[in-house]
């Protein structure tokens, strides 16, 4: 049997990217084609991200979100997407700190949440890890005589 999932993760990674800060996305892009992703799908907000969704949803290896953002926040959206499709991996980037509101995300069920500001380093770790790959290494060149 041969299902979307099967097939995108074949082909590389598929991840939707929603943020309303443009310089975020760009960061997000770069992290993510370094981490061998293939197709990137960007949102500017939740409510765009949702529309995109419903037509989308299956697409989908990862959802890397911004939690303050207008229309519909990060968590409102993580909390449509455990609805539609429990299992997909999704981050949370975020400047909130409270420990009432990481417990907001963990109780809807978060698979990882990076605090606000971050290395683009840290991010690419969480992306690796939650999509099973490997952390690319440097190969020494061996000269075969």
């Amino acid at each position: 049997m041969h299902n979307a999932r099967s097939a995108s993760s074949e082909k590389g990674l598929s991840v939707l990217i929603v943020d309303d800060d443009v310089d975020m996305i760009r960061m997000i892009d770069t992290v993510l084609r370094d981490a061998g992703a293939t197709h990137i799908q960007r949102a500017r907000d939740g409510r765009q991200a949702i529309n995109d969704l419903r037509k989308n949803l299956d697409v989908y290896d990862l959802i890397i979100s911004d939690w303050e953002m207008p229309e519909v926040n990060g968590l409102e959206l993580l909390q449509q997407v455990r609805i539609r499709r429990p299992e997909l991996p999704f981050i949370m980037l975020t400047g909130r700190s409270k420990k009432e509101e990481i417990l907001a995300a963990v109780q809807a069920n978060v698979t990882a949440y990076i605090s606000k500001p971050f290395a683009a380093h840290e991010l690419k770790k969480k992306i690796l890890a939650i999509s099973n790959k490997p952390e690319p290494r440097e190969y020494d060149v061996v000269e075969v005589c």
